[in-house]
C-alpha cells in the first residue's frame, strides 16, 4: 500500500524564507496542504481512515471498493451509563448503479486547509465526487456529492448495540475493569426513531454508575453534583433535500440525481424525555446552514487555525525533515479535531477510536473498546495541553480547566471524607465528575478503611493537583487573563495547597514531611518528600507569589509566603561525588514499580532546572543516569533533554517518535497503542511539546531560541510566548534568514546566540 503525501519536498524552506523576507508575512495555511495526506487506494477498514472533526463532533472516514463512503461518528460528551465514551453510531452512503470496481480510480484527499475530506471515483468519462466535512461552527456534519452519471443514493444507519448484553469479563477494561456488579455491567440498546423523512438513531441512558460510586466511596453530599449520566442521549439524525424514508435504518434520494446534499446532526443532552431531544435535534437539522455558509466559515475556521503559529522542519535527509514536520501537523489536526467539546481530549485514543480488532488481533471487540477506560489520567492527559501554550490553543486549555474546576467541591470531598483533611485532592486517575475510578478504589470494600485506596500505584500518588494549578499558573503567563487568574486559577490553588498543609505533618525543623507519598508510580515503600510533590509545591506557590497585586489577597500572598518557608529543599543525592536529583529525600531504591524518572520533574513539568539556571549540569547528570529511558508513550525525555540543551538527545527522541504510527493504521498520526490504546494522544502531545522545546524555551522574561535544535536543521516557526504575544523567524543554512520578531513589543529578552 502505497501511501502518496502532497509534499514539495525541494526548497520549501527557501521558499519560505524568500516569501517572508519580501512580505513579512507568511500564510501557514497556504502551505500546509504539502503536508496532507493523500490516498489513491480504497480502504479496507475502518484502520485506513481519515480522522476528522470540529473540535466535538467526530468522524472516522472511508471509501471501501465497493465505492461506499462510510464513518464512525464521534461527540466528546457521548457518555454512556456506565461512563464509557461511545460512538455515536456508523453510516454508510452508497450509490446505484455504482462504479465498476475493474479500471476505477480513487482518490481521497484530506484537505487540511479547508477542513475537509475530498474523495473521487473516476471510471473513464464517468465519475462521482464527495466532500465531508464537520461545520466549525455548529454540531453538523457535511456531506456534498456530485456524479457525472444519474444515481439513487442511499444513507443508512449500521447499528451494533441492538440488544441489552452483559459484558463479557475481557471487555470490561473499556469502562468496568474488574467489575462484577451485574447491574452495572449491561450495555443497553440503541433506538431507531422511526418518524418523518429524517433517520434518526440515539442511546438514552435510563441507568447510571453514579449514585452506586457515590455510595461506594461515601462520597454524597456537598460535594455531589447532579448525575452527569442518567437521561443523557446520544445519537444523530440524517436529513437531505428530496431524500425519503426508506427502511426505519436508511433513507434515500426520491429519484435519480446528479447532485445531493446530506445533513448529520450530532447532538448530546441529558433531557427529561426522549421525545424532548428528538424536538431538539430535528431543529438543529432545520436550522442548521446551507452547505456554501457552512463550507466557507469551515474553511476559515481552519485558515485561522493553521494561521496561528506553525513550525515547518527541514533536515539533510529532506524526507526526514518532511515527516517531522507532517506528524507536528497531523497531530495538531487530531488535537483541534476533538479538544473543543465540554470535556477534555481522552488520551487513550481521543474520540477516534476505531473497531480495536486493527490494533490488538485478540480483541474483537465493537468500536466503542479502548484500553484504560473512560477515566481521566492526568499524568497522561496533561501532555495533551502542555504544548497548546505555545501553539496559542488557549481555547481548547479551558476545556481542561473547566473540566477540573467544576469538579472542585468533589475533590474536596475526596479530602474530607477519604483521607480526613481540609483542601482538595486530584485523584491521578479519576472519573469524569472527580471521585478516584471504582477499580482503583477497589469494588470491594470489606475490611479496609476508606483511606486505603485498592490500587497501590495510586494510593498516595498526590501531585496531579499540582501540576494543575502549574499549569493554570502557566496558561496565566501566556495568556494575561486576569479574570481567569481570579475566578479559576486562585480557588483552585486555594484548595489544592490547602491539603499539604492540613494533611501531612511537621518534620523537626518544622517544615511539611510529605508522608505517606509516592515517588509517582515508581517508588511506593517508606517515600518521604518526594521530588514531584517538593518541586511541584516550590514552583507552584512560587509561581502564585509572581502574580500581579491585583490577582489574590493580601491573606493569599500572607499565606503562600508562610507556605514557601515550609516546604522541604528540593531532594538530591550524591553519586561518586556529584550531585544529582533523587526521586525522593527517602526512598528504598531496590523496589521500583513502573518505568518513569521521578527525579527528572524538577526538569520537566516544573521548570525549576533547564538550560537558563546555575544547576542545568546537575540536571544533565541526572539526565544522563536516569534508570528509565524511553522515548513513546507519556514517556517525557524528549523534552527533558531539550529543556537541559542535550541536542542531539532530543532530536533522536523526536525522531523515534514520529515513527511510532501502528503498523495496521493508514492514517500517519495513529500512534501507539504504547501504554495505552490507538490513537495515543499523550504520545502526540510528547511529539509536539518535544518539537517546540527544541525550537523554543521560556523562562522567567527570557526567550530563548534553538537552546536545542541541531545546526545543522533548518526551520521556519511562529509560536506563542507569555504576554500573548507571538514570535516568528527562519533559520536556514547555519544563520538567520529573517531575524526572529516579536508581534508586539514588550520586555521578554531574546537569546538567539547559535
Amino acid at each position: 500500500m502505497k501511501l502518496k503525501m502532497r509534499m514539495q519536498n525541494k526548497m520549501l524552506l527557501g521558499a519560505i524564507g524568500l516569501l517572508l523576507c519580501n512580505l513579512s508575512l507568511f500564510a501557514q495555511s497556504e502551505a500546509v496542504n504539502k503536508y496532507a495526506v493523500e490516498w489513491n487506494q480504497f480502504s479496507k477498514n475502518a484502520s485506513e481512515s481519515f480522522p476528522i472533526g470540529n473540535g466535538e463532533v467526530g468522524a472516522n472516514v472511508w471509501l471501501e471498493e465497493n465505492g461506499n463512503l462510510v464513518c464512525y461518528i464521534s461527540h466528546t460528551d457521548a457518555w454512556s451509563e456506565n461512563s464509557s465514551l461511545y460512538k455515536l453510531g456508523r453510516i454508510r452512503l452508497s450509490f446505484f448503479p455504482a462504479l465498476q470496481k475493474e479500471g476505477l480510480s480513487v482518490r481521497q484527499f484530506l484537505n487540511l486547509e479547508e477542513g475537509k475530506i475530498e474523495m473521487r471515483l473516476t471510471d473513464g468519462k464517468e465519475h462521482v465526487s464527495l466532500d465531508f466535512w464537520v461545520d466549525s461552527e455548529s454540531p453538523v456534519i457535511y456531506v456534498k456529492g456530485t456524479s457525472s452519471y444519474p444515481v439513487h443514493v442511499t444513507a443508512s444507519s449500521e447499528i451494533w448495540r441492538t440488544q441489552a448484553r452483559l459484558i463479557p469479563a475481557r471487555e470490561r477494561h473499556f469502562a468496568l475493569q474488574g467489575c462484577k456488579v451485574d447491574s452495572l455491567l449491561t450495555e443497553y440498546a440503541d433506538v431507531v426513531e422511526d418518524r418523518n423523512d429524517h433517520l434518526i438513531v440515539y442511546h438514552r441512558n435510563e441507568h447510571s454508575i453514579y449514585p452506586f460510586t457515590l455510595d461506594l466511596q461515601h462520597l454524597s453530599g456537598e460535594g455531589s453534583k447532579g448525575d452527569p449520566f442518567m437521561n443523557r442521549t446520544m445519537g444523530y439524525a440524517i436529513s437531505g433535500e428530496n431524500f425519503v424514508k426508506q427502511t426505519p435504518t436508511s433513507i434515500c434520494s426520491r429519484t435519480e440525481v446528479k447532485e445531493f446534499g446530506l445533513k448529520v446532526a450530532a447532538h448530546v443532552e441529558q433531557t427529561e424525555t426522549a421525545q424532548e431531544w428528538i424536538d431538539h435535534i430535528e431543529k438543529m437539522v432545520g436550522k442548521a446552514p446551507g452547505f456554501d455558509e457552512a463550507a466557507r466559515r469551515t474553511a476559515v475556521w481552519w485558515k485561522n487555525y493553521w494561521n496561528k503559529s506553525y513550525i515547518i522542519v527541514q533536515t539533510p535527509d529532506e524526507a526526514k525533515g518532511d515527516k517531522i514536520t507532517q506528524a507536528y501537523i497531523l497531530q495538531s489536526w487530531m488535537a483541534a479535531c476533538g479538544g473543543r467539546g465540554n470535556y477534555p481530549i481522552k488520551f487513550n485514543g481521543s474520540i477516534f477510536t476505531v473497531d480495536p480488532v486493527f490494533t490488538d488481533a485478540s480483541r474483537n471487540y465493537n468500536p466503542d473498546f479502548r484500553l484504560w477506560g473512560p477515566d481521566y489520567w492526568w499524568q497522561n492527559t496533561r501532555l495533551i495541553y502542555h504544548p497548546m501554550l505555545k501553539s496559542g490553543d488557549f481555547e481548547m486549555m479551558r476545556v481542561l480547566f473547566r473540566h477540573f474546576y467544576s469538579n472542585l467541591p468533589m475533590l474536596k470531598q475526596n479530602a474530607k471524607v477519604l483521607f480526613g483533611a481540609d483542601g482538595a485532592v486530584n485523584p491521578e486517575t479519576s472519573t469524569i465528575f472527580g471521585t478516584f475510578v471504582n477499580h482503583d478504589y477497589g469494588w470491594e470494600r470489606i475490611g479496609r478503611e476508606a483511606e486505603m485506596i485498592e490500587n497501590p500505584y495510586v494510593r498516595y500518588y498526590w501531585s496531579s493537583g499540582l501540576e494543575i494549578v502549574g499549569m493554570m499558573c502557566d496558561y496565566y503567563h501566556y495568556t494575561s487573563d486576569k479574570a481567569f487568574a481570579n475566578d479559576t486559577l486562585l480557588p483552585m490553588a486555594r484548595e489544592i495547597l490547602k491539603f499539604y498543609t492540613s494533611f501531612f505533618p511537621r518534620d523537626e525543623r518544622g517544615k511539611i514531611l510529605i508522608t505517606p507519598a509516592h515517588s509517582l508510580e515508581m517508588y511506593w515503600d517508606d517515600v518521604k518528600n518526594d521530588l514531584p510533590n517538593v518541586a511541584g509545591l516550590h514552583y507552584v506557590v512560587k509561581a502564585l507569589l509572581g502574580l500581579p497585586d491585583d490577582c489574590g489577597t493580601r491573606e493569599d500572598r500572607s499565606s503562600w509566603k508562610t507556605l514557601l518557608g515550609l516546604l522541604p529543599d528540593i531532594p538530591m543525592r550524591e553519586v561518586d561525588g556529584k550531585i544529582l536529583f533523587s526521586p525522593a529525600e527517602v526512598y528504598d531504591a531496590t523496589k521500583s514499580n513502573n518505568q518513569e524518572n521521578p527525579e527528572l520533574y524538577a526538569v520537566f513539568p516544573f521548570a525549576l532546572c533547564h538550560i537558563a539556571t546555575r544547576d542545568c549540569a546537575a540536571g544533565i547528570r541526572t539526565y544522563e543516569s536516569r534508570k528509565i529511558r524511553n522515548t513513546v508513550g507519556w514517556t517525557q525525555d524528549g523534552q527533558q533533554a531539550a529543556r537541559l540543551g542535550l541536542t542531539e538527545e532530543a532530536a533522536a527522541n523526536l525522531w523515534a517518535k514520529v515513527q511510532n504510527s501502528h503498523i495496521n493504521h493508514r492514517f500517519p498520526a495513529y500512534w501507539g497503542p504504547n501504554f495505552d490504546w490507538t490513537p495515543d494522544q499523550n504520545h502526540g502531545g510528547n511529539l509536539l511539546l518535544t518539537l517546540q522545546e527544541m525550537v523554543l524555551q521560556v523562562y522567567d522574561r527570557s526567550v530563548y531560541l534553538l537552546p536545542a535544535f541541531p545546526k545543522d536543521w533548518n526551520v521556519s516557526f511562529k509560536l506563542y510566548v507569555p504576554g500573548n504575544n507571538t514570535i516568528t523567524g527562519i533559520y536556514q543554512d547555519g544563520k538567520w534568514v529573517k531575524k526572529p520578531s516579536l508581534q508586539e513589543k514588550t520586555n521578554l529578552k531574546i537569546h538567539m546566540k547559535r
